[in-house]
């Protein structure tokens, strides 16, 4: 979201000077002193990504063109450049930023006596909302931030924090039984869709397949749409009662679900009542509170015990890659992306991979081949693989302290097939 309304956004209410939100530059970047278009573009194009790239990591902003240092207009921008419409030479410079944030652009013809606009010309404002899906990079490979009023190069560890901020903000669901509260004589259990990080899952589609018995009756009922399930609404229904509770042996719960930037997630598992839910007496209550603490301190030592088994792993939908953006990973990466299609050539089934130095030791699992590449036969090796992360080409499943990826099967049967080629 942004902090304004661009729809009925004027240029009164710009601020008297830049800020951590607005960013001004004068028509000056594109025209020369005698008023003739540039003939080199490339300052105001590095300007204008690169400030694309610090807004949306860092919570959004506009950066606006047109304007002196108080935010007045200076005569502004014709409507065509380089006989292109302005909205779309725009578009074609912002798409050079990777991945492309969400922004908006709006045209203002209207100088509402804060300068002079000319005729058939207008003051450019490009609002950058908040990314959810950072680190982006300008065209110049870099990642940049804003800091105050302007425009920075972010540090690594900068990069590393938005990049730990994506992975923990994607949302992520989860479901649980309980008996209906206040309810608890009648026996009613319910099933509760909850998140689990602070993201909230939009466009939520809840789907039982096939329905238990109690359920048959409500079968148009589904799938269950909600617009909206975070940390503070959780979703309850009634699926069952205590006396009642077994579903079979194949009732599966399928979620699909949104973030904010439009990505798609599921999560499906097995239905399972038995043991679920607390076990009910009747009379004296003391055994039912003792299963309660027991249960209680079993939970606690389980999340304590931090295993492979225990990650979470969500299954994403994701867009496949275009060839186009394997031929341009060919150019940036090459030596890397050498050194994974000669392991899959002698591990074909290998998916996962660690990074690490070489004077370190790993002990893996003899069950499970995982490739390994090194930090000294690869400069910039974490950058490289933010590339294929930003192309979701890989993800990272890291769950102690080696850092560990996944690689997507379109990343594999491209580097497989072109070893055949």
């Amino acid at each position: 979201m942004l902090k304004i309304n661009l729809e009925t956004f004027d240029l009164n209410q710009l601020p008297e000077t830049e800020d951590d939100f607005f960013e001004f530059k004068s028509t000056s970047v594109v025209f020369d002193k005698s008023g003739e278009l540039k003939k080199n573009l490339k300052e105001f194009k590095n300007k204008l990504t690169c400030a694309v790239s610090g807004f949306a990591n860092s919570g959004g902003g506009c950066f606006v063109v047109g304007v002196d240092r108080n935010g007045n207009a200076d005569n502004g921008l014709p409507l065509k450049i380089e006989r292109q419409d302005l909205r779309d030479w725009v578009d074609q410079i912002i798409k050079e930023v990777e991945p492309i944030p969400r922004y908006e652009i709006k045209l203002i013809q209207d100088s509402e006596e804060r300068g002079v606009i000319k005729p058939d010309s207008v003051v450019l404002i490009v609002a950058v909302h908040e990314s959810h899906v950072g680190p982006h990079m300008a065209p110049d490979n870099h990642y940049y931030i804003r800091a105050g009023a302007h425009t920075v190069r972010a540090k690594h560890f900068i990069v590393d924090a938005i990049w730990a901020k994506r992975h923990f903000s994607k949302p992520r669901l989860t479901h649980l039984f309980r008996l209906k509260p206040d309810q608890e004589g009648s026996g009613t259990i319910q099933l509760g869709i909850l998140a689990i990080t602070t993201s909230p899952a939009i466009d939520v589609k809840i789907n039982i397949s096939p329905l238990p018995e109690l359920m048959k009756n409500c079968f148009n009922l589904f799938p269950l749409n909600l617009s909206v399930v975070d940390q503070s609404n959780p979703f309850f229904f009634d699926v069952t009662i205590y006396s009642k509770a077994h579903f079979g042996n194949d009732v599966y719960l399928e979620i699909d679900y949104c973030d904010l930037a439009g990505n798609t997630y599921t999560y499906k598992t097995k239905l399972v009542v038995e043991g679920s839910v607390q076990p009910k007496t009747f009379g004296n209550d003391n055994l039912a509170k003792i299963v309660t603490n027991l249960e209680l301190i079993n939970r606690s030592l389980k999340e304590i015990t931090i295993s492979r088994e225990a990650i979470s792993k969500p299954n994403i939908v994701l867009s496949k890659p275009t060839e186009k953006v394997f031929l341009k990973l060919e150019k940036m990466i090459p030596e890397l992306l050498a050194n994974m299609k000669e392991d899959l050539l002698e591990y074909p089934f290998a998916r996962e991979f660690i990074i690490m130095y070489k004077g370190n030791n790993y002990n893996g699992d003899e069950n499970n081949l995982i490739l390994a590449y090194c930090f000294e036969d690869h400069s910039f090796l974490r950058n490289k693989l933010r590339l294929l992360e930003n192309h979701q080409l890989i993800y990272e499943i890291t769950y102690n302290s080696v850092p560990r990826f996944v690689m997507s099967e379109e990343l594999a049967n491209y580097l497989l097939d072109s070893q055949l080629e």
